[in-house]
């Protein structure tokens, strides 16, 4: 998929998401203490097994995103790309990045984090990294983005490279202020998706701001 524009025809929006000025707003500007989540997915489901066989299809995806704030002093969760069995679900505000109800359970998922917001309690590095979330906030693998001079939290336009080799069974993910894809991933994780994936899932974005703007 290829797109130049957005529209609410290839687009679902749950929770706070909406369309603003050409772009998906996850989240909406809130008063604290209050929290809020959203979610944009393709509409139509996404094959990730091959038809027949059943073996897991490769994939590899590009996206751009930023992450402002009114308040700079007040962090939200940050976002994700997800990979989820459900095209309805979408979760609590707070620190789960819409991820996790608000009993901390979720359908099951795979997700890339940017996380803008230590949180000990998701047992999170550090407040500037990329993840590897697997039905779990908690991340199988982190890595820091500090060691790029990225900073999730900048307001600057990012860009994000995420492949899957289902051959060999590994997963790069690439981060840049760049439009050209770094030589080296940041996280590179050897990954079988197989109990992870139907043979169909939606595929988007999750985001969350905890008790802030």
């Amino acid at each position: 998929f290829d797109f130049g524009t957005l529209s609410l025809t290839s687009l679902k929006l749950l929770g706070d998401a909406h369309l603003s000025n050409g772009s998906v707003r996850l989240t909406r500007d809130v008063e604290v203490p209050d929290s809020g989540a959203g979610r944009v997915l393709y509409s139509k489901p996404v094959r990730f097994r091959q038809p027949g066989t059943h073996k897991l299809c490769s994939f590899s995806t590009f996206f751009s995103f930023s992450i402002s704030n009114l308040n700079p002093s007040s962090i939200g969760g940050g976002l994700a790309f997800v990979i989820s069995p459900d095209s309805d679900f979408v979760g609590a505000g707070g620190g789960s990045l819409g991820l996790l109800d608000d009993k901390g359970q979720a359908l099951g998922f795979v997700a890339v984090e940017f996380d803008t917001l230590m949180d000990v309690e998701y047992k999170d590095i550090n407040g500037n990294h990329v993840g590897l979330d697997l039905n779990s906030v908690v991340s199988s693998q982190a890595a820091d983005l500090g060691g790029l001079d990225i900073d999730l939290k900048s307001g600057n336009v990012i860009n994000s490279w995420i492949e899957y080799d289902s051959s060999f069974g590994v997963l790069n993910i690439s981060i840049s202020y760049s439009n050209l894809k770094p030589k080296n991933p940041i996280l590179s994780v050897s990954l079988s998706l197989d109990q992870y994936v139907n043979d169909f899932m939606y595929v988007g974005f999750s985001g969350s701001t905890q008790g802030s703007t």
